[in-house]
Formats: structure tokens, sequence, C-alpha cells
């Protein structure tokens, strides 16, 4: 190829291109529909105002959370480190085993709607484990990258916020 027709030739390529990463560009669903599906937890901080981060519930903790079309919710978290109960029978805990299941789980599950501007999700919240959340309304900043859901929520007893990473599960 010579170098005429290579320099009719660049328009069309880039002409092409353009097409391309327009068409695909194009092609990017929704976060509404980005978020749909089940995911499983990577890890749930708390950030401090100063950066620092602590796992909320342990470093490896095991989580849920379903989003359906129809605008339902369920999210689950736990520490993965919980003792099992002496006695083994789940409403027969001892006052310290209760504790431990109290401070190391959390599920809540409702309706939610996505704001596609802010990249927010408005949870209402039906039922939670925390019975301070049942009926609440709360709101998550969140981003989707690949497989991957971060959720962020301001924590005003720290003055940070909360960050939960979960992975599409397969």
């Amino acid at each position: 190829m010579n170098r005429r027709d290579f320099t009719f030739m660049l328009p069309i390529i880039a002409l092409g291109m353009s097409l391309l990463v327009g068409r695909a560009l194009g092609q990017q669903k929704p976060l509404t529909e980005q978020l749909l599906g089940t995911w499983t937890l990577v890890s749930h901080e708390s950030v401090r105002a100063d950066g620092t981060r602590t796992p909320v519930y342990g470093i490896n903790p095991k989580g849920i959370a379903f989003f359906d079309a129809s605008g339902h919710f369920i999210i689950t978290v736990m520490r993965a480190d919980r003792a099992k109960y002496a006695i083994d029978f789940s409403t027969q805990g001892t006052a310290d085993e209760n504790k431990a299941t109290a401070q190391g789980t959390m599920t809540y599950f409702g309706t939610y709607s996505v704001d596609q501007a802010d990249h927010t999700i408005a949870l209402h919240i039906e039922g939670s484990s925390f019975p301070n959340w049942n009926g609440a309304d709360q709101k998550r900043v969140f981003a989707i990258a690949e497989d991957q859901l971060t959720l962020t929520a301001r924590a005003l007893q720290t003055g940070g916020y909360a960050e939960v990473v979960w992975k599409r599960a397969n």
C-alpha cells in the first residue's frame, strides 16, 4: 500500500473505529439492569474520616445480595468466624451466644429504586435483623465495574463511610 492509498484509507478506518466505539458505548446497559442478579460478599469495611479501614464482619465475611427486576432486594452479611452454640437449637442460645449473633450478622430486605443520574440506590427496608431499620429508607452510592459492585453509605457515628464490595455470582 502506498502513501496515497494509506492517506485515503485513514479517514475510513477512523470512521469505522468511531462507529465500533460508539456502538459499544451505546450498548452499555442502564445501571438498573447491571445491578440485577446475585452478588457474593467480598468485603465490608468501615472507613473513618482519617482513612482508617476496619472490617465490620471480620476479614473473611460471608454474604449474599439479590436484586430482582421487580424492585425487590435481600442483603445478608455475617462474620465467618462465629462460634457454634453449645446447644444445637437456635432459640436456646446463651446471652453471650445471642450477643455474638446480633453483632456478627446483618440481614435486611425490601424494595429498591435506582437513580441513574447520581449513581444511587434508594432502599426501602421492610424488615431487618436490626429492628431500628424496619421501615427505614436509606440511600447508597454505588458503582459497577465489570463483575464488581461497590455500595457506599455514610457512617454517621464515625464521620466516615461504610464500603461494601460484592462480586457477581456465577
